[in-house]
């Protein structure tokens, strides 16, 4: 644990809700994210973050209470940005199951590739083990977050019969597995492997084909025994 952990000053609401007020939160951070990528969260300071982002320590404590709460502001932030972008959670008639999935896939894949989006969860992966309630918060905003989405996103789809889906809360885990797991996992191990535009949706557009071939209604072995009596 830091030292900034000990005197733990709970995130309030900032007095200054204006562009200057902004402007400050932004600036604060930009500088932890820059200084967490540079040196870890264990070993940055608030502060180190303060000479960067310039301003004082008590506006740090108004909009982000410590350390932890900076931290999970990022998590939030980048949250924020990759869920706004998702398919909503209804299904919508004009829009066919696979062209929803892959919209919802690539919008998240092309997000999770990002250098600042890997840079944190590497953070993550090394400090994992030290600050535990942050690694908590990661998967409660960012993955657990994405899975309820396209959960709700995929019971839509079976209640409306466009899809059959027992479980959807599995059916988004082992989609979400299919089209992040490999390219992030390259992408943390292999900073410059990072695929072209083309190639990713070429692999998004397989992953979703394979997905829907798993979860699609019987619908011709429905329509046979109708076939067979118009015919007869």
């Amino acid at each position: 644990m830091t030292s900034t952990t000990h005197h733990h000053h709970p995130a309030k609401e900032p007095s200054t809700c204006g562009p200057r007020g902004m402007a400050r939160r932004k600036a604060i951070l930009a500088a932890a994210r820059r200084l967490f990528i540079e040196k870890g969260f264990e070993k940055t300071t608030l502060s180190d973050i303060i000479a960067l982002a310039g301003g004082s320590r008590a506006t740090l404590y108004e909009h982000f209470g410590d350390k932890d709460g900076l931290f999970r502001a990022i998590l939030e932030e980048d949250n924020a940005m990759i869920l706004a972008g998702l398919a909503p959670a209804q299904a919508d008639e004009r829009v066919t199951p696979e062209d929803g999935l892959t919209a919802f896939a690539l919008h998240l894949v092309k997000a999770l590739l990002k250098e600042e989006t890997t840079s944190i969860i590497r953070i993550l992966i090394a400090e994992g083990d030290r600050v535990p309630d942050i690694a908590e918060s990661f998967f409660r905003i960012g993955p657990e977050n994405a899975i309820g989405r396209l959960a709700d996103y995929l019971r839509s789809l079976s209640d409306k019969e466009m899809l059959r889906i027992d479980d959807p809360a599995v059916a988004a885990q082992a989609f979400l597995g299919m089209v992040t797991g490999n390219l992030v996992m390259r992408r943390l191990i292999l900073p410059q492997s990072a695929p072209t535009i083309p190639d990713l949706d070429r692999y998004v557009r397989q992953a979703v084909q394979l997905f829907l071939n798993g979860v699609r209604p019987p619908t011709a072995a429905h329509r046979r025994p109708e076939a067979a009596d118009s015919g007869g």
